[in-house]
């Protein structure tokens, strides 16, 4: 039974390996993605996909737009800051609740994600969406214990780099 321990042990190596590779692929294409977009736009990967969200939406709350951002709204405000400035969006205040806030696309916000590519987020986003609740789940379990074994599990990393 020596060979099969052996077979065995070569086939986790190799699944380690392509794991690795994986994901350093995945990390180096969101950041030369972002570095892209950056150069093309003077947009950020995140400035980028809060725009993309709030135009397939009327209006969002800044929580809202943070929870499909997967973020804190402390951190998605200073996004939501640098394109008020820059007049991608605007903050309105909601007609039946005048105590809350909304954030829509301008002219300016519009004409950005047109001439912009699509967000990488939202590419991750849409294969996570396309797997099966099994796989899915097994995945987030596996990502999650080797984010315990790599002590990583308790920094606040919101998805990829919010500026």
């Amino acid at each position: 039974m020596p060979s099969a321990n052996k077979s065995k042990s070569l086939r986790h190596e190799e699944d380690e390996a392509a794991v690795i590779q994986a994901l350093r692929r995945l990390f180096k294409a969101v950041h030369l993605y972002s570095k892209c977009v950056l150069r093309s736009t003077g947009l950020s990967g995140p400035q980028l996909w809060a725009l993309n969200i709030l135009q397939e939406t009327s209006a969002l709350s800044l929580s809202e737009l943070a929870a499909k951002m997967y973020a804190h709204p402390s951190t998605v405000s200073g996004v939501v800051d640098r394109l008020v400035r820059r007049g991608a969006i605007q903050r309105e205040v909601n007609a039946a609740d005048r105590r809350e806030i909304r954030l829509t696309l301008t002219e300016t916000g519009k004409n950005l994600v047109a001439k912009s590519p699509t967000p990488v987020q939202s590419a991750l986003t849409k294969a996570l969406s396309g797997m099966s609740s099994v796989k899915l789940r097994k995945l987030r379990e596996s990502l999650e214990e080797v984010a315990r074994a790599t002590e990583t599990d308790s920094l606040d990393a919101p998805f990829f780099d919010l500026d």
